[in-house]
């Protein structure tokens, strides 16, 4: 019996692989043009046919990035990075597409076995699962347009660019996999999030979609073009260069230690008022409102949305500063200092305090680490329901709590229940998620939920309304949570220049 199987796409003739457990994958399937040469800091070219059978079996390279020390060992990382892989229970059919955009703060990630792989979600929801690369750190998103003139018109946001080309290859394509084009389930965590919150925004997204899953999304990081252009000028400046046309000679490893040398290494200076990073820019055409104003404006309420956050996020930093003796020192005069500049004096000062009765033996650095989860990934996630829902959207909120050993519920650790691989590859968290007695009961209550929400836009709990205080929980407890909760709640509520206030602030509950 061959172990092969094929379908033909737009491009050519693919030869995919079947899997033992039953299902086939297709690996490393050209969705754009290599981003490499004249095409370096482009927007995404369609791909040319190719004559006879392609080998789709192979896993093709993670696009150009520093290792961080969750990276799996022995990656591959290169600029022909634009490829697209779909795990399919059968070719035949018609069933729900899930499309996973990955995370890593928009400089590093993979659409790869280990960081992701489909073949439980395929077969555990009956689903095909799609994955795709897309361009990180400056390669992605350096702002040249600001810089080089009407030449570089166009180039704002290539890495979104290049998640709304391989869109258009699932629309034009899914059918030859078994999939329903009319039924595409957006699904990201953390920066993937965020990334799908543009997406929502993005005019050139528009029909690409009908659903989405925004785990974790830091949609308040979205910089202004004034703040992306001066990124590019120091990047050019690092490099040696004077116009953004000489970095096309600029080998890859080059543009990378130039990339981290210009922006702070630390998370939460990043992400508060003055920081920058890599990723999106407001440019007013790619991208021309922030994700929470589509919202506001009804732009996102033909789109059915699950959203949330988990409990520990900003935690697995500090266990990674401890590790590498590393990590900002604060007293309680700098802590206050930060967070009254991000949200005010009244919040930091009601924030503080909530912080601290919960965890009244913590650290400033752990309560900073608090705040940071809540600023970056679980008020924005409230936030974001509740605008989506004022407009006449439908939302569905979650929280997940699960107590894992170590890490608690950190930032991407539900990222493995939710496809449902958590404890079958090798590894230090695999062991994590094997050595809990609960993952199993709710690896298989996350990934179902997750795919009958592609399946039918219900997860299986009742829809988030305006101002209302519930979220599935998922978790060492099951069933539903105040989120956020009212500790920080009314804190939160006195929050002003927080870039997810909107102009008329929706009341928090008490």
């Amino acid at each position: 019996m061959s172990d092969s199987v094929s379908v033909v796409t737009g491009q050519g003739r693919l030869a995919g692989r079947l899997l033992d457990d039953g299902g086939a994958v297709f690996a490393g399937i050209p969705y754009a043009e290599p981003p490499v040469g004249a095409l370096r800091l482009r927007p995404p070219q369609p791909p040319r046919r190719w004559e006879g059978v392609r080998d789709a079996t192979r896993f093709r390279a993670a696009p150009p990035q520093t290792p961080h020390p969750l990276s799996p060992p022995g990656a591959v990382y290169d600029e022909d990075c634009l490829h697209v892989n779909v795990w399919t229970p059968d070719i035949r059919g018609r069933r729900p597409v899930m499309v996973w955009i990955y995370g890593g703060a928009f400089e590093s990630g993979s659409a790869t076995p280990p960081t992701t792989d489909g073949q439980w979600l395929m077969r555990g929801g009956d689903v095909v699962v799609v994955s795709f690369h897309y361009r990180v750190g400056a390669l992605g998103f350096a702002h040249l347009s600001g810089i080089g003139g009407e030449a570089w018109a166009g180039t704002a946001n290539l890495g979104l660019q290049d998640q709304v080309a391989a869109l258009r290859w699932v629309r034009e394509n899914i059918t030859r996999f078994g999939g329903d084009p009319d039924n595409v389930t957006l699904f990201g965590n953390s920066a993937g999030a965020s990334a799908i919150g543009c997406l929502l925004a993005m005019p050139s997204a528009r029909g690409l979609f009908r659903r989405a899953v925004m785990m974790s999304p830091p949609i308040a990081r979205i910089y202004a073009p004034a703040t992306a252009d001066r990124l590019a000028a120091d990047l050019l400046d690092a490099l040696g260069v004077t116009r953004p046309e000489q970095l096309a000679d600029v080998p890859a490893e080059r543009i990378l230690s130039a990339q981290a040398e210009i922006v702070p290494a630390d998370m939460g200076v990043r992400a508060l008022p003055g920081g920058r990073a890599w990723g999106p820019v407001l440019d007013g055409t790619v991208l021309p409102r922030t994700p929470l104003q589509a919202a506001a404006a009804g732009d996102t309420k033909g789109i059915t949305l699950l959203i949330g956050a988990n409990r520990d996020e900003m935690l697995i930093y500090e266990l990674m500063q401890q590790a590498g003796g590393s990590g900002p020192q604060l007293d309680d005069g700098t802590l206050y200092d930060e967070i009254a500049g991000a949200v005010g004096a009244p919040a930091a000062s009601a924030l503080i305090e909530a912080y601290r009765a919960a965890e009244p033996d913590a650290t400033p650095a752990r309560l900073r680490l608090r705040f940071l989860g809540d600023h970056l990934y679980r008020v924005p996630a409230w936030r974001m329901a509740e605008a989506h829902t004022r407009a006449g959207g439908t939302a569905y909120r979650y929280l997940f709590s699960a107590d894992l050993p170590v890490v608690g519920s950190a930032h991407g650790m539900e990222v493995p229940f939710v496809f449902g691989g958590h404890d079958k590859s090798e590894g230090a968290l695999s062991q994590l998620y094997r050595d809990w007695p609960g993952s199993a009961e709710l690896g298989h209550r996350m990934t179902t939920a997750w795919a009958e929400f592609a399946r039918t836009g219900d997860p299986g709990w009742a829809p988030h309304s305006p101002g209302a205080v519930q979220a599935c929980e998922f978790g060492s407890a099951m069933g539903f949570v105040a989120e956020p909760p009212a500790s920080t709640a009314a804190a939160w509520a006195l929050a002003v220049n927080h870039p997810t206030v909107p102009e008329v602030r929706a009341p928090m509950h008490d």
